[in-house]
């Protein structure tokens, strides 16, 4: 009867040594970008005016975490931007979808990236860093998703258009997930 209980109040131990586990995947999504076109995107806004221009949705491939929960999403990437005439703000929106149309969808919206006032030929850098919304966590649970950058300027009324090119120089994704592991 007492190596009963003992197999039993082993077996209670080891069940609950177990417990939630937790993984942990880094995507490089500059490396799935660099060299396509879709890191960098020219601007060109009139005199007192404001305006956005986008790339051309890319696709990024991810390990799939299956029936997996997704705990967070983290990003964090840099860019510059290469303002070549005029001045005003420039900003970034990041894009995340299941399809190259759905980038497309103002839902779609997962990263902001704040305003910077450029001016002249100067370059500006910036950082792009957030934790996503559980609203895109599905996303990082299947095998591929598909990212759009656009760009957002305000030019300050004057004599020059503001004019450039926001380049994103890198971007990773950290995806932790968290499973049962027996």
């Amino acid at each position: 009867m007492k190596a009963k209980w003992l197999v039993v109040a082993l077996g209670c131990a080891v069940v609950a040594g177990c417990g939630k586990g937790r993984a942990i995947f880094n995507v490089d999504v500059y490396s799935f970008i660099k060299g396509t076109g879709s890191d960098t995107r020219s601007y060109a806004v009139p005199p007192g005016v404001s305006g956005s221009v986008g790339t051309t949705p890319q696709k990024i491939s991810l390990p799939g975490a299956g029936s997996s929960i997704v705990d967070t999403v983290r990003a964090f990437g840099t860019l510059d931007l290469n303002n070549t005439s005029g001045s005003g703000t420039i900003g970034l929106d990041v894009y995340l979808a299941a399809d190259a149309a759905g980038t497309n969808n103002p839902s779609a919206l997962a990263i902001t990236v704040p305003t910077k006032t450029v001016s002249g030929t100067n370059v500006t850098p910036d950082t792009i860093g957030a934790d996503l919304s559980a609203a895109f966590d599905t996303l990082f649970t299947k095998s591929q998703l598909w990212i759009r950058f656009v760009v957002n300027g305000s030019a300050d009324p004057g004599l020059n258009p503001l004019q450039g090119t926001a380049v994103v120089t890198s971007l990773q994704l950290t995806v932790i997930i968290s499973d049962k592991f027996f």
